[in-house]
């Protein structure tokens, strides 16, 4: 759910809920690294990663997270 509401956040150009989510979303996943009932965690943090660099980087402009794409994200 964070990380769904971080790349929300960054699209209404709210910086600090942006950064708050992602922070969020890589708190609570990185227990259940490196895959848990079937989703690529690994990868999720990976992009919730990229999209910290970026933020830290003064953009908001997220690129679509590949880490929930498959069976539970975006594609299913």
């Amino acid at each position: 759910m964070h990380v769904v509401v971080a790349w929300y956040q960054a699209g209404r150009g709210r910086r600090i809920g942006c950064e708050r989510q992602l922070e969020k979303a890589e708190r609570r996943l990185a227990p259940y690294a490196p895959a848990h009932r079937g989703v690529d965690v690994a990868a999720v943090l990976g992009d919730v990663a990229a999209a910290r660099e970026r933020v830290a980087s003064g953009s908001l402009e997220l690129p679509e997270p590949q880490g929930l794409q498959g069976p539970l994200g975006a594609d299913a």
